[in-house]
């Protein structure tokens, strides 16, 4: 997914992050997979015991700034805990959704509907309404989900997963928080 994404940019004259002046990662992306959590997890834990407790407090800060705001997927902004300086600290292990984010994209839903995605507001901006390639996240998700499923099959988790990665680092002082229970209503952070 990396090296296709690449190669897209490469064909738009290089486009990138850098020297924008309104990073997604202060958007609200949420996460629905297990398998990515774990993924981020590991990167995490190779982090020195300041840094990780570092990521912490600012994970608690985002998390309880966002919990005071209705609908925060439309209305919330603040940095991403992983943005530092405008980089993510955790580039390789970064979820799906951050890897294809900025490019326009396609997705063949179940059924065989096909979703289109606008770039982001700087790609619309500096490409306006010429022609455009669009990176097909298909094979991508679909085998992400494959991988997801036999997780959940080895781990019998089949609960609904929904964070983001602000609880995903939280997760890491709840040692209960990926236990199978009975509801789902309520995260508890």
């Amino acid at each position: 997914m990396d090296s296709r994404y690449a190669e897209l940019a490469s064909g738009y004259n290089g486009f990138g992050c850098g020297g924008c002046d309104d990073l997604c990662c202060n958007g609200v992306f949420v996460h629905f997979t297990l398998i990515e959590h774990f993924y981020l997890a590991e990167g995490f834990r190779k982090l020195p015991p300041g840094k990780r407790e570092d990521l912490l407090r600012r994970a608690r800060q985002y998390n309880e700034a966002y919990s005071r705001v209705s609908s925060p997927e439309a209305k919330f902004r603040m940095p991403c805990p992983l943005n530092e300086d405008p980089l993510c600290l955790f580039y390789q292990y970064r979820p799906v959704l951050c890897r294809v984010y900025g490019l326009p994209g396609r997705l063949r839903a179940a059924g065989g509907r096909i979703q289109e995605f606008k770039g982001c507001w700087r790609f619309e901006k500096d490409r306006g309404s010429g022609k455009r390639e669009y990176l097909d996240r298909t094979p991508y998700y679909s085998r992400l989900a494959n991988l997801e499923k036999e997780l959940r099959e080895k781990l019998v988790y089949f609960q609904r997963y929904r964070k983001t990665v602000a609880q995903m680092l939280l997760d890491e002082k709840r040692p209960e928080a990926l236990i199978m229970r009975t509801y789902d209503f309520f995260e508890g952070y």
